[in-house]
């Protein structure tokens, strides 16, 4: 059962990227991640892919992710706020759910993000 739920989410986490990636004006990236907390508290990096709301520079954006906890080794969804700095650096925050500890946990990280300059 937690397989099928986590190979569910998975699926509809990335039908939701790929469709979101194709509207004007997103962005895509990818980067490290270090997650804490959590209800079995694991702290550790995570590698993942982003959806930003935005693809401008110098602005403030939404986000949707997908990242690979190394800290638990599950999958890890995610939803967050980041800063999407000059020459194509993101920094942000965000809540995810962790499939290993089966709850929320909370990180932080940076990473690349393929922005526009206009």
């Amino acid at each position: 059962m937690k397989a099928k739920l986590a190979a569910i989410a998975v699926s509809a986490l990335t039908a939701a990227t790929l469709s979101t990636s194709a509207l004007a004006g997103t962005a895509v990236g990818a980067g490290l991640t270090w997650t804490f907390g959590g209800p079995k508290p694991v702290a550790g990096p995570a590698l993942g892919v982003k959806v930003f709301s935005t693809d401008k520079q110098d602005k403030a954006a939404g986000y949707l992710g997908l990242d690979y906890s190394f800290a638990d080794r599950g999958i890890r969804p995610n939803v967050g706020v980041a800063y999407l700095g000059k020459h194509n650096i993101y920094v942000g925050a965000d809540v995810g759910y962790s499939f290993a500890q089966q709850g929320l946990n909370f990180g932080a990280g940076v990473g690349y993000v393929d922005t526009d300059k206009n």
